[in-house]
């Protein structure tokens, strides 16, 4: 496990006695659908134990009823602008992280109806960067690629659309970090196992459409630093695609240390690949835009590399 994250699941150990027999019988597998039918007007401290104590990979049919169920009561209050909605850390965080561990244990052709809540409703709270975060959490414990990935390709579109004007407003730049796994990770990570080959394919589209987001240039260049530092050779052409003609992200107030993860990726590539760079014009044309953007930038390392080359 590379994340440096405490992972410790907590559940609310007191609720109200008017929802006690509610919890027993779903302890017990008792609780009927038609117990549940007004479930937005249980609260949410109840909703969040009730959550907890259904097992992962569960093949009770009114089990996944009731999660469907809960999912939407806190996807609408997770989502919401309101601040009358505004939920308590522990139960907001209780439920996000139990919701990706159940996600990522649940069959693939179950996800796209848990996840229809957060999908209709995408917007850029940041709800849905903590989301974001729980589920590479998640999958850094249980190891379920395919199941991630597909998740994450259900949202694919949906980042990509809320970022079509900028990261600029709400808490969107926030999304595509968390998205593109620009999270915390130990540093001595450089690699991680939901990451494959065949997952390059992703970020050389999402490059492209991000190519205008600073948070998604931020994103991109800390992955090659670390656990995607196997994509450095692709990663080099991703970069210089987003700052091709990209004029706005000469003058963008850039995340802090994006300057320096190019200038280590920038560094590395040409350290291994000096010579090839100097044999072969379009390399040496896609590193040059690098270097030359991190020159416009201020950056000494990018002057000194770029004499290297010429």
């Amino acid at each position: 496990m590379f994340i440096s994250l405490g992972l410790e699941v907590t559940v609310a150990e007191k609720t109200g006695d008017e929802n006690k027999d509610d919890l027993q019988r779903i302890i017990n597998n008792q609780l009927l659908l038609d117990d549940i039918d007004n479930i937005e007007q249980i609260d949410l401290d109840t909703l969040n134990t009730a959550f907890q104590l259904i097992p992962l990979k569960t093949d009770n049919a009114e089990h996944k009823i009731i999660v469907n169920k809960i999912i939407s009561v806190f996807a609408v209050k997770f989502i919401s602008g309101d601040r009358e909605d505004k939920i308590d850390y522990t139960v907001r965080h209780g439920v996000l992280k139990k919701i990706a561990y159940f996600l990522l244990s649940s069959p693939k052709e179950e996800l796209q109806g848990y996840l229809k809540p957060f999908l209709d409703k995408f917007n850029g709270s940041e709800a849905m960067a903590e989301l974001f975060e729980e589920f590479v959490v998640a999958e850094d414990h249980l190891n379920s690629y395919e199941i991630f990935w597909e998740i994450w390709n259900l949202f694919k579109e949906k980042v990509i659309e809320i970022c079509g004007k900028g990261d600029g407003y709400w808490y969107i730049d926030k999304i595509i970090k968390k998205y593109l796994f620009a999270i915390r990770w130990k540093e001595s990570a450089t690699e991680w196992h939901t990451l494959k080959d065949e997952n390059k394919r992703f970020f050389k589209e999402i490059s492209q459409k991000l190519r205008h987001c600073p948070s998604a240039l931020y994103a991109i260049s800390k992955l090659l630093n670390d656990i995607g530092s196997s994509y450095l050779d692709d990663g080099i052409f991703w970069l210089s695609n987003m700052l091709k003609n990209n004029e706005n992200l000469l003058d963008a107030k850039l995340e802090i240390n994006t300057i320096y993860y190019l200038e280590n990726n920038v560094r590395k590539y040409i350290y291994k690949n000096r010579e090839k760079i100097k044999k072969t014009i379009e390399l040496k044309q896609n590193v040059l835009i690098i270097l030359e953007f991190l020159i416009k930038r201020g950056s000494v390392i990018g002057y000194i590399l770029r004499e290297n080359i010429l």
